[in-house]
């Protein structure tokens, strides 16, 4: 298990490396959201449905103008059972996209998958203790839509560590400037 984050790692650590020619001007980008119905609550039911739902912070550095790799951490707590902090790299696709409309909107789909660290709230004398890292954080979103440019509103249906329904707001840097023609 330790290889296998190991080698997570230094993946991630690999987006440092990326050349800035291949990127939009080496935008990235920092998203928090919240979402509700992980698949961790939905999988166990009751009576361990007890969760709050799931805050989470991606970063996003665009490749492309249509593609993003990045990573993505939640943390859900759920009630007496336990709690699950996730990290998973993520990787982005768009597939419409109308940045020369006046108000910019983006549709997307993102897979992403990594670990699910697991604090057992259950330590009961002859229960064994399920702590630890696990190998299934991912989330599946064949929808994302996000309105704004510099910074936007977005809201994500799929399934996974971050909810069925994931929303919240992005902030893309460095700011672009855009020229503008000036009459004379």
């Amino acid at each position: 298990m330790q290889r296998k984050i190991f080698a997570l790692c230094v993946a991630l650590s690999m987006i440092c490396f990326i050349p800035k020619g291949h990127a939009q001007k080496g935008k990235s980008e920092i998203a928090l959201g919240y979402g509700y119905y992980s698949i961790y609550s939905l999988y166990n039911g009751a009576p361990y449905s007890t969760s709050g739902g799931v805050p989470t912070i991606t970063y996003r550095y665009y490749l492309t103008r249509d593609v993003t790799l990045g990573l993505g951490v939640g943390v859900e707590n759920i009630g007496d059972w336990g709690s699950f902090i996730t990290i998973a790299p993520e990787l982005t696709a768009t597939y419409l996209d109308t940045r020369d409309a006046d108000v910019r909107i983006r549709l997307y789909g993102a897979l992403a998958y990594g670990v699910a660290i697991f604090n057992d709230y259950q330590l009961q004398q002859g229960v064994a203790d399920g702590s630890g890292a696990k190998a299934y954080g991912f989330q599946a979103t064949p929808f994302g839509i996000r309105v704004g440019r510099q910074f936007a509103g977005f809201l994500e249906i799929g399934v996974g560590y971050k909810g069925l329904v994931n929303g919240g707001l992005a902030v893309r840097f460095p700011r672009s400037l855009h020229k503008r023609h000036v009459a004379e």
